[in-house]
């Protein structure tokens, strides 16, 4: 048995490594291999909704979170004071590093063999069933099944102002003669649009004036099991647009790819080109820019937020409006480039294409945006290859369970009109979807697919253990006003009329972190409860998450279950004439386009969060009511 892969980007990394670690032969073919696990837009991992999908690759055995351990060199948890649901673990990678990492861990794997070369056509056997894959040189590699990870690069063209470029993204060819091929088995494409922003050269910029944005100290490592973060740690930073940058853009718009009527595809609504951004949001005065370090062996530096399709020469008259970059000269432009997407509903939930037996599609080339998005594809794409090729039934993560389970049931049931992104608002139960915990809900899909070695699995094992140990220890322990624990009750306010339990006292809101770390340390020692290689800090603020959120998490799961009813909620003639409070502008004009009959039509628009769902819920019941 023999299985290929169609490109070396995020999702290929991680379908080719858990094709290997499943025991069965896979190639991984890529253009360059020195571009292998190419962070081609910002040089980051993670963030809200994507910093959990990297957790969740994690729990089940793949890549991702353990190479940015290795190659980070800043790390920020987002989100830190808006609840431990949406926290999103982030970090900077060192992209020379990154790449390196990515490639040696491939490499070192029994069972997997990396060929540089072009993909030009996938040979079926009668009936659509895959047979191999032939290359541009001519040479042809026989397989049983093929996941392809394209990325950018079917029909890619690359937009500078008026310039048009074939090619897959900087410096790389584009993927015609595939593309072509796949367009000849009447399957239904997309015609998206990403872009990139310029690379700037430290040594010409002025850090006296831009804004320090520190990372975490100490930093905290995305992987459950890994060794840690080992790179030394450095400063982000932050600038804003000036009026000028603004006056620039403007008074240039007619050269940009996108106003100047070069773009054909859609680009991704979350992630605005800066030039976008000063003509759909006029009533802003500046622009939040971060200065991102690219590795600890270049020069250069990432303007995320700064995308442009601009020409070359505006796009330094832009830049060098921004303070602190004067004098700044550009490394590397930013462009824009298009590329061919599949409509995802020609997939099923195991990423196995309609009607063609052995191929699976995963990462931008089924219309998402994201390393994060692209690897958690790959690796359920790869999962389900091996599956399909074992005659094991397949793995279908549903959306109640994780994030790369919402994500792919989106994307298959309700198709995208734009690149989709990851957001939190997209579950319908983001408190048992919380980034810390995907090792725990995850542990048994984790144990059927058969990656993580015993080790691993004991850990989570023992996690588990200790957290019940410690929760049922604060039911136990008691509170009273000269006990070790009423000082705290006392300090933080609260009356001992009749004692309470500890996990009582944890679950008021007066506690401040500080004393709850104290309680947890007392609780420890006065019930034996070990704490030898026990992150406390972070054991804390699962164990307030578990106390303080369990009502609203039984709230969650009960309207999450109301969903299958939805089909059966009628909504009001003429609900969509007026205001809807609380509903988003964007959601209000996709109801008013789309004009559901029914709550669960309404759930399957696409940008239609699930939490805009619940919202449209409570609505509509109380103008019933009404």
């Amino acid at each position: 048995m023999h299985v290929v892969v169609i490109g070396g980007g995020h999702a290929g990394i991680e379908a080719a490594h858990i094709v290997a670690r499943m025991g069965i032969k896979v190639t991984l073919i890529t253009i360059n291999l020195d571009m292998i696990g190419q962070l081609s837009c910002n040089p980051s991992i993670g963030g809200v909704g994507k910093g959990h999908i990297v957790r969740e690759i994690d729990a089940l055995g793949g890549l991702m979170g353990r190479m940015i351990d290795a190659t980070g060199i800043h790390f920020r948890v987002l989100n830190e004071s808006r609840g431990f649901a949406v926290r999103g673990p982030r970090a900077q990678a060192d992209r020379v590093k990154y790449r390196s990492e990515a490639r040696s861990r491939l490499e070192k794997l029994p069972n997997l063999y990396l060929q540089q070369g072009m993909a030009v056509s996938i040979v079926f056997m009668p009936g659509q069933r895959v047979s191999g894959v032939e290359l541009l040189d001519g040479s042809h590699i026989k397989c049983d099944a093929v996941v392809l990870t394209a990325g950018t690069f079917l029909n890619g063209q690359i937009l500078i102002g008026n310039k048009r470029i074939e090619a897959g993204r900087a410096s790389e060819p584009a993927s015609t003669h595939l593309a072509n091929q796949l367009k000849s088995m009447g399957l239904d494409w997309h015609r998206f649009k990403t872009g990139t922003s310029p690379r700037i050269s430290a040594r010409t910029v002025d850090f006296k004036k831009l804004q320090k944005q520190p990372g975490d100290n100490p930093p905290r490592p995305f992987s459950f099991f890994g060794s840690g973060i080992v790179l030394p740690q450095v400063d982000c930073h932050i600038v804003f647009t000036t009026p000028d940058t603004e006056r620039i853009a403007r008074e240039n718009l007619a050269e940009s790819s996108m106003y100047g009527g070069y773009v054909k595809g859609v680009g991704p609504r979350y992630c605005p080109s800066i030039e976008d951004k000063f003509v759909k949001f006029p009533d802003k005065d500046r622009h939040q820019i971060f200065v991102e370090p690219d590795s600890l062996e270049t020069e250069e530096l990432y303007l995320s937020g700064f995308s442009t399709s601009m020409p070359a020469d505006v796009q330094l008259r832009m830049v060098r409006t921004l303070e602190g970059f004067e004098q700044a000269e550009i490394l590397r432009h930013g462009y824009a480039i298009e590329y061919d997407a599949l409509d995802p509903v020609q997939l099923d939930s195991t990423l196995s294409v309609h009607g063609v037996e052995g191929l699976w599609a995963a990462g931008q080339v089924n219309g998402t945006t994201g390393y994060e998005e692209a690897a958690g594809q790959g690796l359920i794409a790869g999962i389900n290859a091996v599956r399909f090729l074992k005659n094991e039934p397949p793995i279908v993560i549903p959306r109640q369970e994780a994030y790369i389970g919402v994500m792919i049931d989106d994307i298959v049931t309700k198709g995208v009109d734009e690149p989709y992104r990851m957001l939190t608002a997209r579950a319908e139960r983001r408190l048992e979807l919380a980034a810390d915990l995907a090792d725990i809900r995850l542990l048994e899909r984790a144990k059927s697919i058969g990656v993580l070695n015993a080790e691993e699995i004991n850990s989570i094992e023992n996690r588990t253990a200790w957290r019940d140990t410690l929760l049922r220890a604060c039911d136990a322990s008691w509170v009273k006003k000269n006990s070790e624990y009423g000082r705290f009750a006392i300090e933080s306010g609260i009356k001992l009329n009749q004692g309470m339990s500890v996990a009582s006292l944890l679950k008021r809101q007066q506690v401040e972190p500080e004393n709850a770390d104290e309680i947890v340390a007392e609780v420890c020692r006065n019930s034996n409860i070990s704490t030898k290689g026990i992150d406390l800090i972070r054991e804390r603020e699962i164990l307030l998450f578990n106390i303080r959120y369990s009502g609203y998490r039984d709230r969650e799961i009960k309207l999450a279950n109301q969903v299958e009813q939805w089909e059966s909620i009628v909504i009001p003639a003429n609900f969509f004439e007026a205001d809807i409070p609380g509903i988003s502008l964007e959601v209000r004009e996709k109801l008013r386009r789309h004009r559901p009959q029914t709550l669960g039509q309404a759930s399957r628009i696409p940008g239609i969060t699930h939490v805009a769902v619940i919202l449209l819920h409570m609505l509509i019941e109380k103008e019933y009511k009404n």
